[in-house]
C-alpha cells in the first residue's frame, strides 16, 4: 500500500503537469491566432524612426538635437502679437499640460470651456497631453473655436461609443479585454482633415503640440511633435495622426496596443505602443523650457506653466470586489495616481528652477468620482460643469502641489 506522502506528491505532480499542459496549449492557440511581430532589435530600438517623416518624435529623457533645434525655430515663426511681452520686452510663454483620466477628462474639457467664457484663457506656446488629455490637448491647441466640439465629446458619449467588451473565449486570439472599433470611429470624426490642417497652421505660427505614448518594447515615453506630422505632406498624415491619438488612449490589457511601422538603416520593423499614462500622468520636459534660452534670456519673468489633472491627487479608498476587470482597472488607476503625484512634483521643481510661474488644478478631493472607464453621461456632465465653474471663479489655481511640503 502506498504511503500518504508519496500519494500527495503524485497528486501534486499530476496537477502541475495538467496546468503546464493547459498553459502550453493556450500559448499554442494564442500564438496560432495572433500574427507574429517584426519588432525592432533591442540594440537598435533608439535608432528606429518613422518611414518618410523625420523629426516627428523623440524619447523622453534622451537628448534630441532635432527637437531642440525645432524649439529654437519656433522663435522665428512667431507672430509678434501672439505672445505678450513681459517686463524685459521679451515674449511671455504659457505652457499647458493635460493629464489622462478617461471619462474624468470631462473635468479638463469643462475647465477649458469655462476658461474661454471667463475671457482669461491664455494663448499657449505649447500644449502637452497624455491619454484622455491627448484628445483635449489636440482641440485646445487649435483654439476656442473648437470648444463646442470638446464639449460634445465629453458630455454626449457613452461607454458604447468608446469600446465593446469581448466575449471570454475571444480573449484567446486577442490582445485586450475590449474592442475599440467605436473609439476609432470617434477619433476619425473629430481628428479630421479640417482639425489637422488647423494644427498644421498653428504649428507654422511657432506653437507646439506634444502628445505622449508608451513604447512597451523600450519601456519609455515617446513624445510626438504633432505639428510636424500635420505639416509633413505625407500621404499617411491623417492615419498617423489618428494612430498617435489612439495609442495615447490605449489603456494596456483593456484596449489593444497600437503598432507603428518604423525603419532602421532601411530595414522595416514594428513598435508596440500603449497609453502614455503607463509612464507619466502629464509632462513638461526640459527641452521645452529652452525657449527662453533660444532668446538668450537670463530670466523668465512672465512665463507660466499650467497643469490640469483629470483626477484627484490623494488616494481614494474603496472596497474592490473580486473581479478581474475591476482589479485590473484599480491597479492601473493606483499606478497612475502614484505616477501623477511624482510627475506633478517634478514639473513644479523644474518650473521653480527656471523661474517660471507654476499653476495646478485637479478634481477637488470632495468630488464623487467613478471608474475612469465608465463613460456615464450624467457623471461626465457633472464633471464638465464643475470644471467650467472652477475656471470662472477666483483663486482657482494652486501655486504648488498640495502634497509637496516645501516653502513658497
Amino acid at each position: 500500500m502506498l504511503s500518504e506522502k508519496p500519494r500527495s506528491q503524485s497528486l501534486k505532480l499530476s496537477k502541475q503537469c495538467r496546468f503546464s499542459s493547459v498553459k502550453r496549449g493556450l500559448s499554442v492557440v494564442t500564438g496560432h491566432f495572433l500574427p507574429s511581430r517584426n519588432a525592432v532589435p533591442v540594440d537598435r530600438m533608439f535608432e528606429a524612426d518613422l518611414k518618410g517623416i523625420k523629426g516627428a518624435r523623440a524619447w523622453d529623457g534622451l537628448n534630441s538635437q532635432m527637437f531642440k533645434d525645432d524649439v529654437a525655430k519656433t522663435i522665428h515663426q512667431e507672430y509678434c502679437d501672439d505672445f505678450l511681452p513681459g517686463q524685459d520686452g521679451d515674449a511671455c510663454y504659457n505652457m499647458l499640460a493635460l493629464s489622462g483620466g478617461g471619462a474624468n477628462g470631462a473635468f479638463g474639457a469643462g475647465f477649458l470651456y469655462g476658461w474661454t467664457e471667463a475671457g482669461t484663457r491664455p494663448e499657449f506656446k505649447l500644449i502637452t497631453g497624455i491619454s484622455s488629455g491627448a484628445i483635449i490637448a489636440s482641440l485646445a491647441f487649435v483654439g476656442s473655436d473648437y470648444d463646442e466640439m470638446l464639449k460634445e465629446i465629453y458630455t454626449t458619449v457613452a461607454t458604447a461609443n468608446i469600446f465593446n467588451t469581448r466575449k471570454i473565449m475571444s480573449l484567446i486570439w486577442n490582445e485586450s479585454f475590449a474592442d475599440v472599433g467605436p473609439l476609432k470611429r470617434l477619433i476619425e470624426k473629430y481628428a479630421n482633415e479640417s482639425s489637422i490642417n488647423a494644427v498644421a497652421k498653428e504649428h507654422a505660427k511657432g506653437r507646439r503640440l506634444y502628445l505622449g505614448t508608451t513604447n512597451l518594447d523600450a519601456q519609455r515615453l515617446m513624445i510626438w511633435n504633432m505639428g510636424v506630422i500635420a505639416n509633413s505632406g505625407h500621404p499617411d498624415t491623417l492615419e498617423l495622426f489618428r494612430k498617435v491619438l489612439l495609442a495615447s488612449l490605449s489603456v494596456p490589457c483593456i484596449f489593444p496596443p497600437v503598432y507603428f511601422d518604423v525603419e532602421v538603416d532601411g530595414q522595416s520593423y514594428d513598435e508596440m505602443h500603449v497609453d502614455g499614462g503607463v509612464v507619466t500622468d502629464a509632462f513638461i520636459c526640459d527641452f521645452m523650457l529652452e525657449l527662453p534660452a533660444a532668446q538668450k534670456k537670463e530670466q523668465n519673468h512672465g512665463s507660466s506653466i499650467y497643469v490640469i489633472r483629470n483626477d484627484k491627487l490623494m488616494p481614494s479608498p474603496e472596497q474592490i470586489s473580486r473581479n478581474l476587470p475591476k482589479i485590473t482597472r484599480r491597479a492601473l488607476a493606483t499606478l497612475n495616481k502614484a505616477h501623477g503625484e511624482d510627475h506633478l512634483h517634478y514639473m513644479y521643481l523644474i518650473a521653480r528652477q527656471n523661474n517660471i510661474d507654476f499653476n495646478y488644478i485637479g478634481i477637488p478631493e470632495e468630488c464623487a468620482m467613478s471608474d475612469k472607464l465608465k463613460f456615464d453621461r450624467k457623471k461626465m456632465n457633472d464633471l464638465f460643469s464643475l470644471g467650467q465653474e472652477l475656471a470662472m471663479s477666483d483663486n482657482t489655481w494652486h501655486k504648488k502641489p498640495p502634497t509637496l511640503n516645501v516653502p513658497d
